[in-house]
């Protein structure tokens, strides 16, 4: 059985066989995040840790909407233009222009009217003890920590689309070990404000790398710009844009209603927990570092749907044998102290979560279908349809189950966003093969 499973699905599988030799070293770089958990769980307390989550989630919130969808659309635009080197060079000059400016004049609209201010307190309309005044300590930093993850996600993508791989492992390993030992040094050695310190620590230097990153990336542009290409980007970015507006209560949400009924301690178990799920997607996202760009280039639609049921089925196989992983190491972690046991409570909502994630990234691995076919607009729909009914389930599974309540509604979400987009994929390839 094993054996027939690795003859259909792994041997002689390219996809595979480049995951592999890239994965084995960007492991080294995305698992050495987990590895430090328990440093940061030592030098800061529960409640300056949940909320560093909290704020770290409401700044990867925000950075998926000041992005304009544009990483999304580099992805379909690279793949159009590899025929031309010069098409390619105007397509991304003119994608890092417009998304430069419009990034820089909207984070100062918003900085300026408070626009920032009034959105964190819709999310967090609670009695907790994280409010707007709260925020507005670190304000600033969030700012910076929103500019860096979006040029950050631009450029990552951009590494992706154009298959240097080596060059974004460069990249993750130089900021993995910059941005945390320096935080790491500072925190344990200063009686500051550890959230302070290590959310302006963090992006300050991830800012500077990617500052530079991009400037030696500047051969690869010519320097026309092509409104074209700039309307399709916004065709592809825009409906990303609205859908993670949307998304934002789903991905936000739940973090809300955590900090609303179970207060700053269960959000910093709720984090840690959520963090350690994680560890699904960030493995699904090194696959498609290496799926995305071949997904893109097929042209024959029924290799494409055959590929991508396969992968269906190994990656939630995977998925669901490294979740088991996860909470036996979790499990060994807390017995051991390398977590201390005021998180014990993180075993009991775990195996929501990575179940959860699990949905999530066999979600994101058929929205690659919506953006072959230039569809983005659906997921608006999708976004705002979820996060209304998210909403309404989340306040009401919290306030009667807490944490495992606000937990299974994660899984519920993520399966049924997961049914719609496998559906909905099959529908756009049938039409096209019909046609």
């Amino acid at each position: 059985m094993v054996k027939r499973l690795i003859r259909k699905y792994i041997k002689g599988n390219e996809v595979f066989t480049r995951f592999v030799k890239v994965f084995s070293v960007d492991f080294l770089v995305r698992g050495g995040n987990f590895l430090l958990i328990p440093i940061f769980l030592r030098i800061m307390s529960p409640e300056e840790y949940g909320l560093y989550g909290y704020l770290y989630s409401f700044a990867i919130t925000m950075s998926g909407i000041f992005g304009f969808g544009f990483y999304v659309s580099l992805t379909k635009l690279h793949a159009d233009t590899l025929e031309s080197k010069t098409e390619r060079g105007s397509m991304l000059y003119t994608l890092s222009t417009a998304l430069f400016v419009l990034l820089i004049s909207s984070l100062l609209i918003v900085y300026a009217f408070g626009i920032d201010k009034e959105f964190f307190t819709f999310l967090n309309k609670t009695t907790a003890d994280i409010n707007a005044r709260e925020y507005t300590i670190y304000r600033t930093y969030v700012f910076v920590a929103i500019i860096a993850m979006t040029i950050s996600n631009f450029l990552t993508f951009y590494l992706v689309s154009s298959e240097k791989i080596r060059g974004l492992q460069t990249f993750n390993l130089s900021r993995f070990i910059l941005s945390n030992l320096i935080a790491i040094l500072i925190i344990y050695f200063s009686k500051g404000d550890a959230v302070f310190q290590r959310l302006s620590i963090t992006y300050s230097i991830e800012l500077a790398l990617v500052i530079a990153f991009l400037i030696g990336l500047r051969k690869n542009l010519y320097r026309k710009f092509s409104r074209y290409y700039l309307t399709k980007a916004f065709k592809i970015g825009l409906p990303i844009m609205v859908s993670a507006i949307m998304y934002a209560v789903i991905n936000f949400g739940d973090k809300f209603f955590v900090v609303k009924y179970s207060g700053e301690k269960g959000m910093s178990i709720y984090y840690l927990a959520f963090l350690l799920a994680t560890i699904v997607l960030i493995i699904y996202q090194s696959f498609n570092f290496i799926w995305n760009p071949l997904f893109m280039k097929e042209k024959d639609l029924v290799v494409l749907r055959r590929k991508t049921n396969r992968y269906i089925i190994l990656l939630g196989t995977s998925f669901t044998l490294i979740g088991a992983a996860i909470w036996l190491g979790s499990l060994i972690a807390l017995n051991t102290g390398i977590i201390p046991k005021d998180y014990g409570a993180i075993l009991e909502i775990l195996p929501l979560l990575i179940l959860s994630q699990i949905f999530a990234a066999l979600s994101l691995l058929m929205i690659n279908f919506m953006t072959y076919f230039e569809k983005t607009y659906i997921q608006v729909f999708v976004g705002a349809g979820l996060s209304i009914i998210g909403y309404y389930m989340f306040d009401t599974m919290g306030k009667h189950f807490g944490l495992i309540g606000i937990s299974i509604i994660m899984i519920i979400l993520n399966l049924t966003q997961f049914i719609f987009f496998y559906f909905r994929s099959q529908y756009y390839i049938n039409n096209r093969l019909r046609s």
